[in-house]
């Protein structure tokens, strides 16, 4: 290394290095740029470092670099941008940083660091990016940041942090994003961020913040996504709040708000895509200002006092992907006028007062893109809806690509927010982070519907979920069951419907919950398959059934056991997403089976160039082990990418270790 004292830049980034950062590197006192980042390092940071006293840039982020921060780092006055993030770095941060006084970017983000923020940052008054995200932090954020005039973006969010978000904020009249996600903070919102004239992210959700909203918020007429949710904020949404003419995403979900939803939240914004106001106390109704071309995609409302009629403007939402009124005191019908939505992919109205027949739309082309329906424990009577199930071509693996994104949400601004939506499986209650698209479910139970099911839902080939209970259907089972292949749960218990369990019902091989329990099904009960899984309260209350897993035995005219051919369709949708259950309280034990069986045909599938059934177990997976959803973005330096680093280096030299 003696030989190069000129070298001016080194760039060795994805290089697949491995190895310690050799500590001769600290003898090339001309070095302006040193870029190690995306390789493969380990270790500790060389305190040698310390005396390229001449760095300008220091990027060694997502490597496996471990140990201690050296305070060495603090001699090198000349330093614009320390990027450290995504490495293994422990122990708390050096306050002899503080003396970099020309730092614009401090990146320590994604590390195992410690301890409190040090106050002594107030001296890096040249700094524009602090990021110290998802590490271990603690204590209180320090109010001396409040001194940071030209800080643009602040990271704190997933760490440790106590106490209350300082007044003193307010004074960081440059401030762009704010993320404090995932800590521990309390207290008022602090007024004072109305003076961020600026600001146009500001995320706040999942702390222990109380108080009432404040009102100041409205002065920042530039804030885009405005996120509160899972805390504890009282009161009503102000008026306000309708000054927020650029706001995209306004999520105040799961608080303690109370109070008449204003007016003006229908027509407010253009922009807006995410309406989020779940799990709170509003009542009232529902504002009826929703105009034309404008951009809502998610409106949920669930689980608030909200009455009334659903307000029929909102068919002006064209681009509504996530309609959610579930669990309110809503009357009236079923408004019809919501089948013309183009985009509407769930539509959940469980839990409320509505009445009316499904089965009269003029629609011709009613719900194309419908994965979710779920109407459950409302007053709906009359038929069926045939002509919606023979309508619901996302059902059916007619829109099924395999290129598209495995979770709803994932586009455009709405990738910062995931929807959300609450199950009830085997009696518990289950809130999903984030929704695969193929969670195929219909859920129609705990109405009062009438007539036989008809044959029409045998096209929707991808369904995963089909509840009907609690309704007063007649008739047999269809046998075009059969053909719901990737059908997980059925339920048709307490109902009126007759005869036989088709045996043909033994193809469905991912079957695992099964409900036909008082009804007035008859004969033997097929055996064979998963059928020979489930249990007893799956067909209690059927007085005319016989034969396994009951203890009234079958005469020889009621036995039937005759094989059934599984045939190869060629035409069924490759989607499949795997859920243990869906508001059925019956028993499932049907997974063995079914899982030696399933993985015969994810390897067949697999095998013929269809492997994204196999893509869809593994996700089903992991999903079950992912508790929360994708929480912020992961932090990028906008000032990084301003930055001309061309005017910090006279000399490009490409080495290796």
């Amino acid at each position: 290394m003696g030989k190069l004292v000129n070298l001016v830049n080194v760039n060795i980034s994805f290089n697949f290095q491995k190895g310690p950062i050799p500590a001769t590197l600290g003898t090339l006192t001309n070095l302006s740029t040193l870029y190690l980042y995306q390789n493969n390092l380990s270790g500790p940071i060389p305190p040698s470092l310390g005396n390229l006293t001449s760095l300008t840039i220091l990027s060694v982020y997502m490597n496996e670099l471990s140990g201690r921060i050296p305070d060495d780092l603090g001699k090198m006055k000349s330093l614009i941008v320390l990027m450290i993030g995504h490495n293994k770095f422990t122990g708390s941060i050096p306050v002899s940083l503080s003396n970099l006084t020309k730092l614009e970017i401090l990146d320590v983000h994604e590390n195992l660091l410690s301890g409190f923020i040090p106050p002594q940052l107030e001296k890096l008054d040249s700094l524009i990016e602090l990021s110290f995200s998802h590490n271990k932090f603690s204590g209180q954020i320090p109010a001396s940041l409040g001194n940071l005039s030209k800080l643009e973006q602040l990271y704190l969010n997933d760490n440790l942090l106590t106490g209350f978000i300082p007044e003193e904020l307010g004074n960081m009249n440059s401030l762009v994003e704010i993320y404090v996600v995932e800590n521990r903070l309390q207290g008022q919102i602090p007024y004072s961020i109305g003076n961020l004239r600026n600001l146009e992210i500001f995320v706040l959700h999942d702390n222990q913040f109380s108080g009432f909203f404040p009102e100041t918020i409205s002065r920042c007429e530039k804030l885009r996504y405005l996120t509160l949710s899972n805390n504890s904020v009282m009161g009503s949404v102000p008026q306000s709040v309708c000054n927020l003419k650029s706001l995209q995403i306004l999520d105040l979900g799961n608080n303690r708000f109370s109070g008449v939803l204003p007016q003006c939240l229908g027509n407010f914004s253009s922009n807006l895509q995410v309406l989020d106001l779940r799990l709170n106390g509003f009542r009232g109704n529902i504002p009826a200002t929703f105009e034309q071309n404008n951009d809502l995609r998610s409106l949920n409302m669930n689980s608030n006092r909200l009455q009334g009629s659903i307000p029929w403007d909102l068919v002006n939402c064209r681009k509504l992907e996530v309609l959610n009124l579930g669990n309110n005191m809503l009357t009236g019908t079923f408004p019809h006028w919501v089948d013309t939505l183009p985009e509407l992919q769930v539509l959940v109205l469980r839990g409320n007062k509505l009445k009316g027949t499904l089965d009269n739309s003029n629609n011709k082309k009613p719900f194309p893109k419908m994965r979710i329906l779920d109407l459950s424990s409302n007053e709906f009577s009359g038929n069926l809806p045939k002509n919606y199930f023979k309508n619901f071509k996302a059902m059916m693996g007619v829109n099924g690509d395999s290129s598209g994104p495995l979770y709803m949400g994932r586009n455009s601004s709405m990738s910062m927010y995931q929807d959300k939506l609450v199950l009830v499986v085997k009696g518990s209650r289950r809130e999903l982070e984030r929704i695969l698209v193929v969670y195929t479910t219909i859920d129609l139970s705990v109405n009062k519907f009438q007539g036989k099911i008809p044959d029409t839902i045998g096209r929707l080939s991808s369904l995963l979920f089909l509840n009907l209970s609690h309704n007063s259907l007649t008739g047999g089972i269809p046998i075009h069951l059969r053909d719901l292949r990737v059908l997980e749960s059925l339920d048709l218990s307490s109902n009126k419907m007759v005869g036989k369990i088709p045996v043909e019902l033994r193809a469905l091989t991912f079957l695992s919950v099964v409900n036909f329990s008082q009804n007035q099904f008859q004969g033997s009960i097929p055996d064979g398959g998963q059928f020979n899984t489930f249990g007893n309260n799956s067909y209690e209350g059927n007085m005319g059934l016989c034969g396994f897993p009951l203890t009234k035995s079958c005469g020889d005219d009621e036995v039937s056991s005759s094989p059934i051919p599984i045939e190869d369709d060629d035409d069924d949708d490759d989607d499949s997403g795997f859920f243990n259950g869906f508001t059925w309280k019956s028993v499932a034990l049907g997974y063995g089976f079914g899982s030696v069986i399933g993985l015969g045909i994810g390897w067949l599938m697999f095998h013929y160039g269809r492997p994204r059934w196999v893509i869809m177990i593994v996700e089903r997976e992991r999903f079950r082990q992912e508790r929360k959803a994708i929480k912020t973005p992961q932090v990028t330096s906008r000032a990084f990418r301003r930055k001309k680093l061309s005017q910090v280096s006279d000399v490009n030299f490409t080495m290796s270790f």
